[in-house]
């Protein structure tokens, strides 16, 4: 997957490369207007819609809140009302009466008592019905407020009020029904409506009866039953039951799924307490604002359509790209026809330059005038010149430089001949009885061969290791045996790879630095050691001695050059040179570099020292077997 990515990022950008610098400048001067408008339209577009989602629900919340009001007050009402109607003692006389009362107390109650509780419902027209239901058979029914509580008794809300111990219940109705069930009544069955229920308790006598406040929600609830609707919005009522109340008249919930607008609200509640939510049907956005009434434990939903703000958000877009287009178009051809003239001489100087490419080197260039295409010109000119005079003198120094490699073929030494000249040398030395002369110069001829016979970066440490006895074997001459190696390499290591002469340098740096003297002029012998063992899948050749070690700040100073750039340890070099310790620690440098470079920045070597103790020097290399 990421090699097909990189095949198609570099095809692209071959084929941008490719292009003519006109169609580029064109290109990019498109791309210059071209991604300000896209940006600035992808954020003004998103302003726009979150400043109409802001301003819908700012303006929706206030609706609500009014509505919310005028129902708190019809609640009220209701509420008054029922108080009104129980706080008469002689309608409590009535329905507490323990036998039947006489014609003459009858028609007395209904002349008296009646109207006034018939003028309540009157003096309140929102008022739908005022009705008391009672189980005492002694009271007789008076239409329309007191009524046997048998016509109530199959309602769903019955039990419930009866196990409320008189605390009042608030119930939603989709229909009016008749309690008397009359065949024909003024009653408008088809109206909602919502009723107070309470049950009517006295200390002596327990449960009376059931008081009953009704209102059309028409009148409870006007804004979503308004006649007048604005066909961008309607007001939803949500009872206890999950049951919706509104306006069936009106058209807006046609195309409106209201079991998927219920879930999607009870969704809502269950994971988040913003008082709206965005829903879509049918691709079309809607913004849900609402508020609970808790006393009645009902929620008030206002659905908004959020379509028509939309479609004047994408209408000055689409009119945006219009505009845009038509400038992008009229400005790239403005561009397109002045480039035209500005890039002629370097189509001029193009074609100059394809002449000289197919051979014609006496070209004349037809450019002139200043500016940067001009000065182009004036030193493609110049470079003409000189590659005519470069042509003439190659030809005259073609045959001095023959010349010259045949006698620097006869200058050559062949290594061959030193070879046998320390053989000889050595068998001269033999003969002589200089047996000391005689080894040392096997090992300098073993340090020769191994030097000229450069094949390769890569040799096996037993190779590295030979080279280091024979240079050890060399020292020894000058420092009267004062040094000595101790290999701990198992037989397994002897094939691991190794830079060739990477260790010399780290046995040369432990030799010059590392002998050491007493007070009394006393020379002490140098142990030099080698050993390696594995670390986390790599191979570490440390190389120690017990000379006369370094201070932990040079060793931490040694550290830091081993790694730092170039320019970095020319400077430190220089200011270095003043101080006592003359070792700038450039051959540990080399070394360092050589091996990150072959191996990677994880792979190096690492300086540890204790002053007056020893001194090592730590090779990271992969573990790598070198076949040979």
């Amino acid at each position: 997957m990421r090699k097909r990515l990189y095949e198609r990022i570099s095809r692209v950008s071959q084929y941008i490369g490719n292009m003519k610098l006109q169609t580029k400048l064109v290109a990019s001067y498109i791309l210059i207007i071209l991604i300000p408008i896209i940006v600035f339209s992808i954020y003004m577009f998103n302003d726009s819609y979150q400043s109409t989602i802001k301003d819908t629900i700012k303006s929706n919340q206030y609706m609500i809140e009014m509505e919310y009001s005028s129902m708190m007050n019809n609640i009220e009402l209701m509420e008054r009302t029922a108080q009104l109607m129980l706080s008469d003692d002689k309608v409590m006389e009535y329905v507490l009466v323990k036998q039947e009362m006489a014609t003459e107390a009858l028609m007395e109650f209904s002349r008296t008592v009646m109207p006034n509780l018939i003028r309540l419902q009157f003096n309140n027209p929102n008022i739908a019905h005022i009705r008391l239901y009672t189980d005492n058979d002694q009271v007789k029914e008076i239409w329309p407020i007191f009524l046997h509580e048998s016509r109530i008794a199959d309602k769903p809300w019955y039990d419930e009020v009866m196990q409320q111990n008189g605390v009042e219940i608030w119930e939603f109705d989709a229909e009016d029904k008749d309690v008397m069930r009359r065949a024909s009544t003024d009653i408008d069955q088809n109206k909602a409506k919502i009723s107070l229920l309470r049950e009517i308790r006295s200390s002596p006598s327990g449960h009376v009866g059931i008081a009953q406040i009704d209102m059309y929600l028409e009148h409870f609830f006007p804004k979503a039953f308004s006649n007048v609707q604005d066909g961008q919005s309607q007001v939803l009522l949500l009872d206890r039951h999950s049951r919706f109340y509104y306006n069936k008249q009106h058209p807006f919930l046609a195309d409106i799924p209201l079991d998927e607008l219920r879930q999607s609200f009870q969704n809502h509640l269950a994971d988040s307490g913003q008082s709206y939510f965005e829903i879509a049907f049918d691709g079309v956005p809607y913004i849900c604002i609402y508020k609970k009434l808790d006393l009645l434990d009902t929620y008030l939903i206002n659905v908004v359509s959020l379509q028509e703000p939309l479609n004047k958000i994408h209408a000055t877009r689409n009119m945006l790209i219009v505009v845009s287009v038509m400038l992008i178009a009229i400005l790239s051809l403005i561009t397109y026809l002045t480039s035209r003239i500005l890039f002629k001489r370097l189509r001029n100087l193009q074609n100059s330059m394809k002449r000289v490419r197919s051979g014609d080197f006496q070209v004349k260039i037809d450019v002139h005038g200043g500016g940067e295409v001009g000065e182009i010109a004036y030193h493609f000119k110049m470079l003409m010149k000189k590659i005519n005079s470069l042509i003439a003198d190659a030809v005259n120094k073609q045959a001095a430089a023959k010349e010259a490699e045949l006698n620097a073929l006869k200058n050559q030494i062949d290594s061959h001949f030193l070879y046998n000249t320390l053989e000889n040398l050595k068998m001269l030395a033999e003969v002589e009885g200089q047996y000391a002369i005689s080894d040392s110069l096997t090992s300098l001829g073993g340090m020769m061969r191994y030097n000229l016979q450069w094949t390769s970066n890569y040799v096996q440490l037993s190779g590295e290791i030979k080279h280091i006895r024979n240079y050890i074997a060399i020292m020894n001459i000058r420092y009267d045996d004062r040094i000595s190696l101790q290999l701990y390499v198992p037989p397994v290591y002897m094939d691991q790879e190794i830079l060739k002469m990477s260790l010399q340098p780290i046995i040369e740096n432990a030799v010059q630095h590392g002998l050491q003297t007493t007070e009394h002029g006393e020379e002490l012998p140098l142990v030099l050691s080698i050993k390696v063992h594995d670390m986390q899948n790599a191979t570490i050749i440390e190389v120690m001695d017990n000379g006369k070690g370094i201070s932990a700040e040079r060793v931490h100073q040694v550290n830091q050059m081993i790694r730092m750039n170039d320019l970095d340890f020319r400077q430190v070099s220089r200011i270095s040179q003043g101080t006592a310790y003359k070792g700038n620690g450039i051959g540990l440098r080399n070394v360092n570099q050589r091996v990150e470079m072959n191996y990677g920045p994880d792979y190096g070597i690492q300086v540890q020292s204790v002053e007056g103790q020893y001194t090592s020097v730590s090779i990271k290399l992969p573990k790598l077997l070198l076949e040979i």
